[in-house]
């Protein structure tokens, strides 16, 4: 199961500081042509559609126009990347209450799948960008319905979504039903992290999974440390105690701390973030390699590309 890290312009670059790290990358203005100045470009990169962030727009934009800020993220370095998956333009069930919303945002979901896979066929891409096709759903019974009719579409590479606000037992059963139609190998799962669902997905045999974590939790004075995973607040930061703080570095081989881990512990500015964000993410990927080894399945190497 592989890891993908989100980005977006603002953010540390992983892949410069690791040789191997699968990105997301959501296609909004700001990230426009952004991918082709990283000094390592991801040998794999995922191009989501940005839906979370358009469906809180006044206007939305058009399904091509989507498509092609999806191809400018990638201009001119896809010749670099071994695998771009491009997500369709979906409808999230995030704000829809009532059982007519959920419905409505499900078959918008569909009708843009439909849509854009033949703009996609049209298009003539190379073999290494693949359309990826969104399970959307409410229920198991709805998950099981938008999963099926993107088979029938003839997607062959999926994701689902709106699992964020759930209960990570349901997160569990939503991803466990999907996988069962479309093949867990066939199948990524958006923004899902906690370490029960990342020992489940493992379980489950899903093939890849995303997540802001790394970055997130930096912005709000987190770092993370493994074996055991487990999360401090630093101690200089003005940040509510939601965890033991700390205030100074534990041992560490990421490549920050081989550089200066004193870096970790400082508040701000955002510069000092980002490189929370890069230790985290070491982290948290050391974390899921050894629920991945300890349930039977291969480990894989952290190579650090040291920043120059």
């Amino acid at each position: 199961m592989e890891f993908y890290v989100g980005w977006s312009h603002s953010d540390a670059i992983f892949s410069n500081y690791f040789s191997d790290c699968p990105m997301l990358v959501s296609a909004v203005p700001d990230n426009r042509g952004t991918i082709k100045r990283f000094l390592n470009k991801p040998k794999r990169i995922m191009i989501d559609c940005g839906s979370v962030y358009y469906v809180k727009q006044r206007e939305r934009p058009k399904l091509k126009d989507i498509f092609n800020l999806q191809l400018s993220i990638v201009e001119e370095c896809d010749v670099d990347i071994e695998s771009i998956q491009m997500v369709h333009f979906d409808e999230p069930m995030m704000n829809k209450v009532l059982l007519s919303e959920k419905y409505m945002a499900m078959e918008r979901t569909l009708f843009n799948a439909y849509e854009y896979i033949n703009l996609f066929k049209k298009t003539g891409l190379p073999n290494k960008f693949e359309p990826v096709g969104v399970i959307q759903g409410y229920d198991l019974a709805s998950i099981t319905y938008s999963a099926y009719e993107l088979v029938k579409m003839g997607f062959k590479n999926f994701a689902i979504g709106s699992l964020l606000a759930k209960h990570y037992k349901t997160q569990i059963d939503f991803i466990k039903c999907a996988a069962d139609i479309v093949g867990a190998n066939n199948l990524h799962v958006f923004g899902v992290t906690g370490i029960p669902q990342m020992h489940a997905m493992v379980d489950i045999g899903v093939r890849s999974f995303d997540s802001t974590r790394p970055t997130m939790a930096a912005v709000f004075f987190q770092v993370f440390y493994s074996r055991p995973f487990r999360t401090y607040i630093i101690e200089k930061s003005h940040a509510k105690p939601s965890s033991a703080r700390l205030n100074e570095p534990l041992p560490c081989d990421c490549p920050i701390c081989l550089s200066n881990p004193a870096d970790l512990f400082i508040p701000s500015p955002r510069d000092y973030s980002k490189l929370r964000s890069i230790h985290n993410y070491y982290h948290l990927r050391i974390e899921l390699n050894d629920i991945r080894l300890k349930k039977g399945g291969e480990g894989y190497a952290l190579s650090n590309v040291l920043r120059t």
